[in-house]
C-alpha cells in the first residue's frame, strides 16, 4: 500500500465523510512513510486509498486491519456512483457483539466486483497509539491468515498458562511469597499480549469496551509491578542491596502514582508514558540483575537471563510506540511473545535453580550443625570430667600440702570461664575462631594441671622437670594470653570492667603453663578489685627480657601492700567484700620464682594498679616443675 494511501488530520473533529468524499477530498496529503502513525494524538485521523480489483473471478474481500481496538473507528467503502457505505462504525462504547465479523482484530468485509474501482475512507480515533496498518485479503487468504495466527496465539497462551499454574501450584504447596510475584508478572505479561491481539475483548470482557480501552494500562502496570516485587524478592535487595532495593520501590511507586493521577485526567498520556516507564522498569531490574551476578552470578544466572532478553522486547516497542520507528505490529508482537515466554521461563528456573540451591546449602548446613553437635557433646564431656576432676581434688587438697592449694586455686576461675563458653556453644551462639582455638586451649591446660595432680594423689611429689623449652620450640605470647583474656572476659562483662589484650606477636621459651597459671592469677586479682574502667594486658620487649604487664583502674596498690600481699593467705584492709582465699599474689610470685623468672610492682600510669613479669631471654639458672 506504500504510496498509495492518503491522510488528513482533523484537529477540531470537524469534518464529515460527505465533506470528504467530495469538496474536501483535496485536503488529503500522501503518506510518505510505510505505515499510518500520528503517534498518541488528540485529533481524528482520516485515511483514504484507492481499490480496483483486477481479478476476474473475485468479488468478496476482507480488509484486514492489524488492531484489536480502537475507541472510535469507522469504515466506507465509495462506489462510482456516488454512493457512500458504512460496512463498519464503532464507538467508544460498542460492544465486540457489534462488528461486523466477530474476529479478535478488526475486520471488514467489502464487496468489489471484478474490475470495479472504489474508494475506501477511514477515519479513527485511539485513546492510544494512532498507529494502524491494513491489507486487502481474499476470503480465503484471510482464513489462512487467522487460522495461522490463533494457532501462534494459543500456543503462547497455553506455555504461558502452563508456567501461571505451576507457579500456583507451588504457591499452595510452599507458601512463598516469590511465587505469587512470579505469578502475577507471568499473568499480566499474558493478559498484555492476549489484549493486544484482541482475544480478551472477545472471550472475558465483551460487554465492557471501557474496560478494554484501560485493559493495556492494568497489565502493563501489572508487568512494572510485579517485575519490581520478584526482583526484589528473588536477589533479596533489602537485606544484600538496601540502594537497589530503594530504587526497585521507586519504581513501584511511580507506577501506581502515574495510575492514580492520570487514569482520570489524561489516559492517552498514561499509556505513552508507561510503555517509556517498562523500559525504565526493565532496565532496573537488569541492572539489578547485574549486580547481583557479579557477586553471586550462578545464584542469579537464570534471572539475569530473563531480563536481558525482556530490555530487547521493551526497546523495541518504545521505537515504535515513541520514537516513531517502522516497526510492524506482527514483528513487534512476535517478538513480545517470545520474549514474555522466554522471560517467564527463565524465571521458572531461576526459582527451581535457587530451591535446589537452598536444598543444597540445607544439606551442607545439616552436615555442619551434626559435627558442631558432636563437637559440643565432646566438650560437655570434657567439661563435666573436669569438674568431677576438680571436686576431687578440692576434696584432696583439704588434706594436702601447699602445692594442691595452689592447683585447686588456679583450676576455679578458668573452669568457671570454661562452663560459660561451652554454655554457649550449645545454644549455637557464633563463635569466632579465635574463641575455639582459646576454648581449645583452655581446656588443654585445664586437663592438663588436672592430670598432673591426680597422678600425685596418693601422695607422690611432682617431679622436677624444667619448665624452659628450647629456643626452637618457643610459646607464641598471642595464643596464651588471648586464652587468659578468654577465659576471664565473662567475669570481667559481669563487672563492667573492659578487659582488654595488647595483642603480641612475640614469643617466649617458657612452659605454657607457667605463664597461664602466674598471668591468670594477676588478671584474676586486677578483675576483682577494679569496679569500674579496665584492665589491660601487654607485652613489652626490652633490652635481655621480655615484660607481661597487667594494669587496672582499681583501688590501686602500694609497694609494700604489694609485698605484704605475695604472703600466703593475706587479705589487704582495701579489698573490701571481693571474695577470695589471699592466694592470688603469693602464687604467682612462687611460680615465678621457682622458673627463674621475677614479679615486681610498678607505678601505673592508669591510677591502678600495674605488675610486671620479667621472663629472661637466656635460659633460667632456676628450674623447677609447676
Amino acid at each position: 500500500m506504500r504510496g498509495h494511501i492518503d491522510h488528513y488530520v482533523d484537529d477540531d473533529w470537524s469534518r464529515t465523510v460527505e465533506e470528504m468524499a467530495g469538496r474536501g477530498a483535496s485536503l488529503f496529503k500522501p503518506i510518505l512513510k510505510k505505515n499510518p502513525d500520528f503517534g498518541y494524538t488528540q485529533s481524528k485521523i482520516w485515511l483514504r486509498t484507492r481499490l480496483i480489483n483486477q481479478t476476474t473471478d473475485i468479488s468478496e474481500w476482507r480488509i484486514f486491519f492489524s488492531e484489536n481496538f480502537k475507541q472510535i473507528f469507522d469504515v466506507w467503502i465509495l462506489r462510482k456512483n456516488g454512493e457512500i457505505q458504512n460496512v463498519l462504525s464503532l464507538k467508544r462504547d460498542s460492544t465486540f457483539s457489534e462488528r461486523t465479523i466477530p474476529y479478535p482484530e478488526l475486520v471488514v468485509a467489502a464487496d468489489i466486483a471484478p474490475g470495479e474501482e472504489v474508494t475506501v475512507l477511514i477515519s479513527l480515533w485511539s485513546e492510544g497509539s494512532s498507529y494502524i496498518e491494513f491489507s486487502v485479503e481474499t476470503v480465503e487468504s484471510f482464513a489462512m491468515l487467522a487460522a495461522r495466527d490463533t494457532a501462534k496465539n494459543f500456543i503462547f497462551y497455553g506455555m504461558m498458562v502452563l508456567l501461571i499454574v505451576v507457579a500456583l501450584g507451588c504457591l499452595a504447596l510452599f507458601r512463598e511469597l516469590i511465587f505469587l510475584a512470579y505469578s502475577g508478572y507471568a499473568a499480566s505479561a499474558l493478559l498484555y499480549v492476549m489484549h493486544a491481539d484482541g482475544v480478551t475483548f472477545q472471550y472475558l470482557w465483551p460487554n465492557w469496551p471501557a474496560l478494554n480501552s484501560m485493559a493495556s494500562v492494568y497489565a502493563g502496570s501489572g508487568i512494572i509491578i510485579f517485575g519490581a516485587v520478584f526482583s526484589r524478592v528473588f536477589i533479596k535487595t533489602k537485606k544484600r542491596h538496601p540502594i537497589m532495593d530503594k530504587v526497585l520501590l521507586a519504581v513501584i511507586f511511580v507506577t501506581v502514582m502515574m495510575n492514580v493521577v492520570m487514569i482520570p485526567t489524561n489516559p492517552q498520556m498514561l499509556k505513552k508514558a508507561l510503555v517509556a516507564m517498562s523500559l525504565v522498569a526493565i532496565i532496573t531490574f537488569t541492572l539489578v540483575a547485574i549486580i547481583a551476578a557479579s557477586k553471586r552470578f550462578r545464584e542469579v544466572r537464570f534471572y539475569l537471563f530473563a531480563w536481558v532478553g525482556a530490555v530487547i522486547s521493551a526497546t523495541l516497542l518504545n521505537l515504535n510506540h515513541i520514537f516513531g520507528f517502522n516497526i510492524g505490529q506482527e514483528l513487534l508482537y512476535d517478538s513480545m511473545r517470545g520474549v514474555m515466554v522466554f522471560d517467564a521461563a527463565m524465571m521458572g528456573f531461576a526459582i527451581a535453580d535457587r530451591y535446589h540451591q537452598l536444598r543444597q546449602s540445607r544439606q551442607a548446613a545439616l552436615s555442619d550443625s551434626l559435627s558442631k553437635a558432636n563437637r559440643n557433646i565432646e566438650l560437655s564431656e570434657r567439661l563435666l570430667e573436669l569438674e568431677h576432676q576438680h571436686s576431687v581434688v578440692s576434696e584432696f587438697a583439704r588434706n594436702r600440702d601447699e602445692h594442691i592449694q595452689n592447683t585447686v586455686h588456679d583450676l576455679r576461675q578458668p573452669i568457671h570461664a570454661l562452663r560459660i563458653s561451652v554454655t554457649n556453644l550449645l545454644r549455637k551462639q557464633p563463635q569466632s575462631d579465635d574463641a575455639a582455638a582459646n576454648l581449645e586451649a583452655t581446656f588443654n591446660y585445664l586437663e592438663g594441671l588436672v592430670a598432673e595432680q591426680l597422678s600425685n594423689k596418693n601422695g607422690a611429689a611432682a617431679s622436677s622437670q624444667s619448665s624452659v623449652k628450647e629456643e626452637s620450640d618457643e610459646l607464641g605470647l598471642q595464643q596464651v594470653l588471648g586464652s587468659i583474656q578468654e577465659m576471664f572476659l565473662v567475669d570481667a562483662e559481669e563487672k563492667g570492667v573492659e578487659l582488654k589484650f595488647e595483642k603480641s606477636d612475640l614469643s617466649v621459651p617458657i612452659d605454657p603453663l607457667v605463664l597461664i597459671r602466674i598471668v591468670s592469677n594477676l588478671v584474676s586479682n586486677a578483675i576483682k578489685y577494679t569496679d569500674a574502667g579496665r584492665v589491660v594486658i601487654e607485652v613489652d620487649d626490652i633490652k635481655g627480657a621480655l615484660i607481661v604487664r597487667v594494669s587496672d583502674t582499681g583501688c590501686g596498690l602500694s609497694e609494700d601492700d604489694f609485698r605484704r600481699a605475695c604472703d600466703r593467705e593475706v587479705r589487704l584492709s582495701n579489698s573490701g567484700n571481693s571474695e577470695g582465699m589471699g592466694l592470688g599474689l603469693a602464687i604467682a610470685r612462687e611460680y615465678a620464682t621457682k622458673n627463674g623468672l621475677q614479679l615486681r610492682w610498678v607505678p601505673s600510669s592508669m591510677k591502678g594498679t600495674s605488675v610486671e613479669l620479667v621472663i629472661p631471654k637466656r635460659e633460667p639458672a632456676v628450674s623447677a616443675a609447676i
